[in-house]
């Protein structure tokens, strides 16, 4: 792991974290089953409708970068093809194509996209045009060309591509506020962000991603939290009073309650650690369901008034009212990266909807399903809501 550049100001920054705070609340996090095969969750919350829609970009699906100035970049038909929750082409105005949030192609590559204040766009002027991309398009580059993350992370270090960090108005003025974690079918993980203005590359062995601080502040905090396990002690004496509990759960007790970014990521790892390793694909989807369920947050857990906004919200359009605005669960996202299969469940579904890639392979053009049609789908297959267009 990358963490010598860090290493000076990675204690610090947890006393600026709630200047930055979450703008996109999310959490991503790796469970593997009891044969090790590897199954994604994501929670994203956010106080806007944005994404609303997913979409299947089948292989060949041209996408081209744009540069500072405008001008044309990184160009390419994908290899692969697709399918993500998807933002429209107005989250970055001069953009001709949609950022992919929560992705996955069909070699069991996947990708999520989080909130991350801070960053500082790298320095391309000196880079031949036709090797920058914006960060913005990081999913389409990714998935649409390579099948691990072994792949993507020495792409990235033989600088075969070099990101430049375009603004967002729905985000704020700062230069794209993300980073992405990636994780592909054998388990393993990487987190890219851009701190300083480098593109970081780092090894995610602990396989949780959340938002502020940077991604190494986390792993250093979960030295903090060593003595966590899932080993209930049940029965104690102080000095000739022996009590006993009435029930479990008291193991718990100091596994971080708050839905801040720092809390959700120990939270995450606890959780995608001790949670039973399933022996079956079919019951490590319903696992992985139930362990994303301590994300799941309803309309007005958490609000936040005009006047007092967190750092990362503060700068963002939200068009905050009266009774200030409330970041809430948009979807939950379930990936089985064995077996292609993806899920989702949005804020106004009770039910998961189920997309099967091997079954979208024949579709040749590029194809949306919003999240209206999803919520409308009784059933837990979505296949028919892209076949039947």
């Amino acid at each position: 792991m990358q963490f010598q550049k860090l290493g000076g100001i990675a204690l610090s920054i947890t006393l600026i974290a709630s200047s930055i705070s979450n703008a996109i609340a999310c959490t991503t996090l790796l469970y593997t089953d009891a044969n090790g095969k590897a199954y994604v969750g994501k929670s994203m919350e956010f106080s806007e409708s944005e994404p609303d829609h997913v979409t299947y970009y089948p292989a060949g699906t041209y996408f081209a970068s744009e540069t500072p100035d405008g001008k044309t970049g990184v160009a390419f038909n994908t290899k692969f093809p697709i399918l993500s929750t998807s933002a429209k082409k107005g989250i970055i105005p001069s953009n001709k194509y949609e950022t992919l949030l929560d992705a996955m192609n069909d070699q069991g590559l996947t990708l999520s996209m989080q909130s991350l204040g801070g960053n500082v766009s790298p320095n391309v002027s000196q880079v031949p045009q036709g090797k920058i991309i914006s960060a913005a398009d990081f999913g389409a580059w990714a998935l649409g060309n390579f099948t691990t993350v072994a792949q993507v992370k020495q792409a990235i270090a033989n600088k075969d591509v070099e990101f430049w960090l375009p603004s967002s108005p729905i985000l704020g003025p700062s230069p794209f506020p993300v980073h992405y974690a990636l994780f592909d079918r054998s388990g393993a993980g990487i987190v890219v962000e851009w701190v300083g203005g480098q593109t970081e590359v780092y090894d995610n062995l602990v396989g949780v991603m959340t938002n502020n601080p940077p991604f190494p502040w986390h792993i250093q905090n979960m030295s903090n939290f060593a003595y966590l396990t899932n080993i209930d002690k049940n029965s104690a004496k102080f000095n000739k009073l022996s009590v006993a509990a009435f029930d479990g759960g008291g193991n718990m007790a100091a596994l971080p309650g708050l839905e801040s970014s720092a809390g959700r990521f120990v939270k995450a790892a606890y959780y995608s650690t001790f949670a039973e390793k399933s022996a079956t694909p079919e019951q490590a989807i319903i696992t992985l369901g139930h362990v994303m369920s301590n994300f799941d947050r309803p309309r007005n857990i958490s609000v936040d008034v005009a006047k007092d906004m967190p750092g990362g919200e503060r700068n963002m359009k939200l068009g905050v009212g009266p009774k200030g605005v409330s970041e809430v669960t948009i979807f939950m996202i379930l990936r089985d990266l064995s077996q292609n299969h993806y899920y989702i469940r949005t804020y106004n579904a009770l039910n998961y909807t189920k997309f099967d890639m091997s079954k979208l392979s024949g579709l040749k053009t590029v194809k949306s399903v919003s999240f209206k049609a999803i919520d409308a789908n009784t059933g837990l297959d979505g296949n028919q809501l892209f076949l039947n267009q």
